[in-house]
């Protein structure tokens, strides 16, 4: 009896668990997503107005399953990082700062720094690009989410 107890439990522990979620996407990344992207980014930072940016190219390269891209700077320069995934997905996360730029209400200059980014490839031929990042500003810092739809 003992011996049927313990297949019996370790059996219902294998099969309980993992519930309906389906397993990741396996294999490269989507190659829909290599091209210049053109849209609006847009900031938005607990206690301030949300930043739309003018119209901006975000020039995006694949291989396998990782895709390069440069996470844009308000003085007009950008990081590039490397994401990774499969499919239509991608994510990449860290730390990457801005150059440090002197901002209204923030004279003793302004760090931005990413922390993590979400590339979405749309059914609909779209780009969705979301993402977490802080601002300090003298001394004190504040958590912002970022965004980009790109045609």
């Amino acid at each position: 009896m003992g011996r049927f107890a313990a297949v019996l439990v370790a059996v219902l522990t294998m099969t309980s668990c993992g519930g309906t979620d389906s397993a990741p996407p396996t294999g490269p990344l989507d190659t829909g997503f290599a091209k210049i992207w053109n849209g609006v980014p847009t900031v938005a930072c607990t206690g301030f107005a949300t930043v739309t940016y003018p119209p901006t190219p975000v020039e995006i390269t694949v291989s396998g399953n990782s895709l390069t891209s440069r996470l844009l700077c308000s003085v007009g320069s950008g990081i590039s990082v490397t994401a990774t995934g499969s499919g239509s997905m991608a994510t990449w996360a860290g730390s990457s700062s801005c150059p440090s730029d002197v901002q209204a209400g923030c004279p003793s200059g302004l760090v931005f720094t990413h922390t993590s980014r979400t590339y979405t490839l749309n059914a609909n031929g779209t780009l969705t690009v979301t993402g977490t990042a802080s601002m300090s500003c003298s001394g004190a810092t504040t958590d912002c989410t970022t965004g980009f739809t790109g045609t």
